[in-house]
């Protein structure tokens, strides 16, 4: 999937405009998915020099800051970003079920059940271990 997100040129906001602001989701130690949250916020001040940037939710951003337009993109790269978040914490839980032995636990009503998602889950994987 191609996202383009339309970045706003500094010289053309003022107190009140709306912009995106991108945050990486990390995943281990210096590593981070390709795609990222991106949160609006609202502008609350700007310095007469036009280096700093405030924002409602961020507070203080620097000239390098860069934003992005609130669109249809921005709401696709952050449901991309979501459900890869999803994926990362579920990875967590079930290393943290294995590690307890919590595993062991799982009631044999829900066993069928929690078998067969796993094995969904691993039909869609497995295309990826190469």
């Amino acid at each position: 999937m191609n996202i383009e997100l339309k970045e706003i040129d500094k010289d053309t906001l003022k107190v009140g405009d709306w912009v995106g602001i991108a945050r990486e989701v990390s995943y281990g130690w210096g590593l981070s998915f390709r795609h990222r949250l991106i949160f609006p916020a609202q502008i609350t001040r700007i310095t007469p020099k036009r280096t700093k940037f405030f924002t409602d939710k961020f507070g203080e951003h620097d000239k390098r800051e860069v934003f992005y337009e609130c669109d249809s993109e921005a709401e696709k790269e952050t449901f991309l970003a979501k459900a890869f978040c999803a994926i990362k914490n579920g990875i967590f839980e079930l290393t943290e079920l294995k590690r307890n032995n919590y595993i062991a636990r799982i009631s044999d009503e829900d066993l069928p059940e929690v078998a067969e998602h796993m094995e969904a889950i691993m039909e869609i994987i497995e295309k990826y271990k190469e």
